[in-house]
């Protein structure tokens, strides 16, 4: 297959664009909770980055990240807003989901340009019913993020012919408004509901051969990605928001340092052996959480990629998730600990602090942060005795 050169931003130049995009985001983060999504400007600030063109492949004008870039993109966007970070990450990467689809239904995601802003959303799965031509859907699906900026949704739905993949424009869709929670609130991440909507046929595929590297678009492009399993591309996401948003804590902790008094003993916090020690613990961790996530995308892309040797062994799969959840947790611990460090006034309405802590607690109960759940799993298959009941596709 031939190298295909583009003229689409480098991993670097996307990258400083993201640096610079950092203060607008924090300074937009209370208006963003206001509106329970992203503001339409940072929507526009991430298409004229170039952003929505970065996974997708150079045959089709973009820049086609690797892993590792998309994960260190992610951060820096996470640095600036933990919900502008994660409906970046999913806005950016859904265009995947599209370029795994056949000819046919690429002609019509990609009619106006090549990439397409897209929810994604699993559970709980939806009813597909044969008609001519495609299927009549209906479902109600839960924690769509970025349904509120998005042009296509990719849901899963179950038919008598096994389970699908099928993708709906969202204009065909109902948005329920069910987003009402204390942390990620500007990530809009509403149900998405259909009643009997026409599918044709070729927005509709197997779901076991899409989520797979056998899905039909990984023949039509030299994008590597596009021929992962599809959770080896999507999960990495949670942990690279989590380390952003954990640069961000300790960013914000050292600046409002200098001006903390421990009212007990009239010293400057800065001044006391205990809070040096706990930044210097805190930064450890993240700096660990980074090269652990390093780590087991390097491992994937070994495992995985063009030059892989044969199929993924279970030992291989537990280290790449123990790296993605373990990251991830070594990050809210971070943030745990500044947090505790810089006292009760962080809690007053609207320090950027206090947002962290609510956007966290929200954000550690996703599934794909779930280390414990995770470490028994892993640690199974590590010392040779299987995963027990755990679904073996998602592992």
């Amino acid at each position: 297959m031939s190298t295909t050169t583009t003229t689409a931003p480098t991993a670097s130049e996307l990258i400083a664009r993201a640096e610079k995009l950092v203060p607008l985001l924090r300074e937009r983060a209370s208006e963003a909770e206001n509106l329970r999504r992203q503001p339409d400007e940072t929507i526009e600030d991430f298409k004229s980055a170039g952003f929505f063109t970065a996974m997708v492949p150079a045959e089709h004008g973009g820049s086609a990240l690797g892993l590792s870039e998309f994960a260190d993109l992610v951060r820096v966007l996470s640095r600036g807003d933990a919900s502008a970070g994660w409906i970046a990450a999913f806005l950016i990467s859904h265009s995947t989901l599209l370029y795994r689809y056949g000819a046919e239904a690429q002609g019509e995601f990609f009619a106006e340009k090549p990439y397409g802003l897209t929810v994604a959303a699993a559970g709980p799965p939806g009813a597909a019913t044969p008609v001519e031509g495609g299927y009549s859907l209906s479902g109600t699906w839960r924690f769509g993020s970025g349904v509120l900026h998005a042009e296509w949704a990719a849901l899963s739905a179950m038919s008598p012919d096994g389970p699908l993949s099928v993708v709906v424009p969202v204009s065909e869709t109902e948005i329920v408004d069910t987003w009402h929670v204390p942390g990620m609130k500007a990530t809009g991440s509403n149900d998405i509901q259909v009643e009997g909507l026409f599918v044709p046929r070729h927005r509709t595929v197997s779901f076991p051969a899409y989520s797979s590297e056998h899905n039909e678009g990984a023949a039509l492009t030299e994008y590597p990605l596009i021929g992962y399993p599809m959770n080896r591309t999507l999960n990495l996401i949670h942990s690279a928001v989590a380390i952003g948003t954990a640069d961000a804590a300790l960013e914000l902790f050292a600046a409002g340092l200098g001006k903390r008094v421990r009212m007990q003993t009239q010293q400057k916090q800065i001044d006391e052996p205990i809070t040096r020690q706990t930044y210097g613990k805190a930064w450890d961790l993240v700096q660990v959480a980074g090269l652990q996530l390093h780590d087991a995308l390097a491992h994937t892309d070994r495992v995985y990629g063009r030059h892989s040797t044969g199929p993924a062994s279970l030992a291989d799969r537990a280290r790449i998730n123990l790296g993605l959840t373990g990251s991830g947790q070594k990050a809210f611990q971070a943030i745990d600990l500044v947090v505790r460090a810089a006292g009760a006034s962080i809690f007053r309405t609207g320090d950027p602090l206090e947002r962290i802590v609510r956007d966290t607690q929200v954000m550690r109960n996703h599934a794909a942060v779930d280390f414990e759940t995770m470490a028994s799993v892993a640690g199974g298959a590590l010392l040779g005795v299987g995963i027990g009941d755990y679904a073996e596709p998602m592992f």
